[in-house]
């Protein structure tokens, strides 16, 4: 018995004299766990300082790390390796143990020297290997705890940034911050320590680690103990780079368009949009619209500014969205923007304008209130029903104008057939980083060209302007809507014609313009044409036929005159208007018509069975002379006969007895005055 126990102290004594030669370890043990990390140190003499440095589980070293660099990590998958010469020793990092890295290792240079390091992975412990992610906002202060075996309580404890170095370490007997009050450590000494980073920066986003220093035995280490590091947790944080936030108020139904600016030097990088806490929509194509479902994105890199346009709002459309850039691999700035989406029944649904080319042409738009001092806009859909902005500065054709409260109007001047289209309003909402236009009516503007005037056996010229993009394409002219069942196509561009022989044509395509010459006009020809190229672009025009004869009229101040229009086409509207030109007649002029029989001393009695409507004028003045219009319309279609009617001076005693009466027929009419003379 003496004898078994005499071996076994001579090998323990074997066994520690073969660990310490010169007063140097050369084996130890080191304790990690599954899903965790482990830190320690292979000390070497100093003359070995810039030889090749390895740690290996077999000779080949495929399972390990070996360098020759120095003050530099090296990577070899999970295995870490960095040298620091000043040290004598070298720090060996391993990440993500699992239960296969148990097992025996060796430390040293390929020349003179090794270490045998145990490595032990425990797999029990409860606070062995967690692993989370958090985010955080610049300016943020955040916490975090880390949980440890309160066996390790009065251990010391680190804090470690990976690929970093020690950002600080916490002696366990009290709490601790860094320097400059950055991070700060206190431990409970009972079963964790927490963390608090405060003022966070975009340099703080990477990988964080926290452990407790230790040796072979549970117990404290000692000042001569060889220790090592059993990280217990690792933390993730992802620091995000938020340059705003604003609130947007938008409307059901309606539209919201929105400019988020970013710094100059990321106009390039690319953007993005993201709802919520769902995945980011990047904007994939710069400088053209992208749609993703209903929201659509413009990256305008000249202006480093990401364009917004959201359509059709509902509820749902009501969340936080950010309104971002990505500026590398990691890091992302953003603004957030909260949507609201209210319920407003006060401002219409939709309307719809009609403008002649070259005039001009008034919008109503609605807004609230409180926005009374914001900058007012109006911007037209694309092709894709994109509302592209166009600010109100713009005052050579847009102008401005607040009306009442919560009402403003925009005068479209010159109008051109670009003019067409779907129009939104609204005011706008600005912050430093956002602009924001929620948009409130819906115009649909149409256009027509001036209508033409000819006259019975005369000719008339219809000038058809169109796109420079169109200057190839088949233009032409039809009576009704170009590309429909019920079109009567009158001439093309290529000469082709279906109607008469006498119509001329010319396609000026340095002026993109395709004009019609239609001669011996007739009656037959009144009518609204429509000028067309494909199915993209059609304008309607209306050519109006003035009968040949001029009729004229001669009446006594304070008396009356009785005029009798024949109809020409059957079932027409029959009206009776002032003006010297029929376009502004029509337009303009005081009327009275089979629909509107009074106006003031006008009165109109439709005789539908003899073929004409009667007008008659009272009371007349000296300023009643001038010009009217005899005139017919059906669907538009205008047929007029010129009347000049001349009121001379005041009635005397002797000519209350006299009564005049004067007929006078024409090819195309027929219209009669009787004078009353009292």
């Amino acid at each position: 018995m003496r004898a078994a126990i005499i071996i076994i102290i001579i090998i323990i004594i074997i066994i520690i004299t073969l660990c310490l030669i010169s007063g140097q370890v050369l084996c130890f043990s080191v304790f990690g766990c599954t899903g965790g990390s482990v830190m320690f140190k292979c000390m070497y003499k100093s003359n070995d300082q810039h030889k090749e440095k390895y740690f290996c589980r077999n000779t080949d070293c495929t399972t390990g790390i070996s360098t020759e660099t120095q003050r530099q990590w090296v990577y070899n998958g999970r295995f870490n390796l960095y040298d620091d010469e000043n040290s004598r020793f070298f720090t060996v990092f391993i990440r993500n143990l699992s239960r296969e890295d148990d097992g025996e290792y060796t430390c040293g240079n390929k020349q003179k020297w090794s270490h045998d390091v145990t490595l032990v992975v425990n797999r029990n412990s409860s606070s062995c290997g967690t692993s989370v992610i958090r985010s955080a906002r610049i300016g943020q202060t955040i916490t975090f705890h880390c949980k440890y075996d309160h066996k390790f309580k009065t251990h010391t404890k680190v804090f470690y940034r990976l690929n970093v170095g020690p950002v600080h370490v916490l002696n366990s007997s009290q709490s601790s911050q860094s320097s400059e009050g950055k991070f700060i450590l206190s431990d409970s000494q009972k079963d964790h320590f927490n963390v608090t980073i405060r003022d966070i920066s975009t340099a703080d986003s990477g990988v964080y680690l926290c452990g407790v220093e230790r040796h072979e035995s549970d117990d404290q280490p000692s000042e001569t103990s060889i220790t090592h590091i059993t990280f217990i947790k690792e933390i993730h944080l992802n620091v995000q780079s938020q340059i705003s936030s604003v609130q947007v108020e938008a409307y059901i139904s309606k539209s919201v368009f929105i400019k988020c600016k970013f710094p100059q030097r990321f106009k390039g990088n690319k953007k993005f949009i993201q709802k919520d806490s769902s995945q980011k929509i990047p904007v994939d194509e710069q400088n053209q619209w992208v749609r993703h479902d209903k929201v659509h994105m413009y990256d305008d890199t000249s202006g480093g500014l990401l364009k917004v346009f959201i359509s059709d709002l509902i509820t749902a459309d009501e969340a936080t969205y950010r309104c971002g850039v990505n500026i590398n691999n990691d890091e992302d700035l953003f603004t957030e923007i909260k949507l609201t989406v209210r319920q407003v029944d006060h401002f219409p649904a939709s309307s719809k304008s009609a403008a002649v080319i070259g005039e001009s042409v008034k919008l109503t738009c609605n807004y609230p209130e409180k926005h009374n001092e914001t900058i007012k806009h109006i911007c037209k859909e694309n092709n894709e029903k994109i509302c592209q902005n166009i600010s109100s500065s713009e005052k050579k054709r847009f102008e401005f104008s607040d009306s009442t409260a919560g009402v403003f109007t925009v005068i479209i001047s010159n109008v051109s057939w670009r003019d067409a289209g779907v129009y939104w309003c609204g005011a706008e909402t600005k912050h430093k980083h956002v602009t924001s236009v929620s948009l409130t009516n819906k115009h649909e503007l149409t256009l027509t060209l001036p209508p033409v005037v000819g006259r019975e056996g005369d000719s008339a010229e219809i000038k058809c302007p169109y796109d420079a993009k169109y200057s190839k394409e088949l233009k032409h002219l039809c009576k009704g809507k170009c590309f429909t069942p019920d079109a009567q196509n009158i001439i093309q561009s290529n000469g082709d014609y279906f109607i008469s022989p006498t119509i001329l044509i010319k396609d000026n395509t340095e002026l993109n313009l395709f004009t019609v010459i239609m001669t011996e006009l007739r009656a037959e020809d009144a009518g609204k044409y429509w000028c067309a190229v494909k199915g993209a672009f059609n304008l309607p025009i209306e050519l109006m036929i003035v009968m040949k004869d001029v009729i004229t009229h001669e009446a006594s101040v304070g008396g009356s005159a009785s005029i009798s229009c024949k109809y020409i086409r059957n079932q027409n509207q029959g009206f009776f208007c002032r003006g010297d030109q029929p376009n502004i007649c029509v337009r303009d002029g005081v009327r009275v018509s089979s629909n509107k029989r009074t106006n003031n001393v006008f009165s109109l009695t439709d005789e539908t069975s003899a073929g004409v409507f009667t007008v008659n004028i009272s009371n007349l003045r000296a300023e009643d002379s001038g010009k009217y219009w005899c005139a017919e319309e059906n669907s538009g279609s205008f047929i007029l006969t010129e009347v000049h009617l001349h009121v001379n001076g005041e009635m005397t005693s002797s000519d209350t007895k006299r009564e005049t009466t004067q007929k006078t027929e024409t090819s195309g009419s027929f219209c009669q005055k009787s004078l009353s003379v009292r």
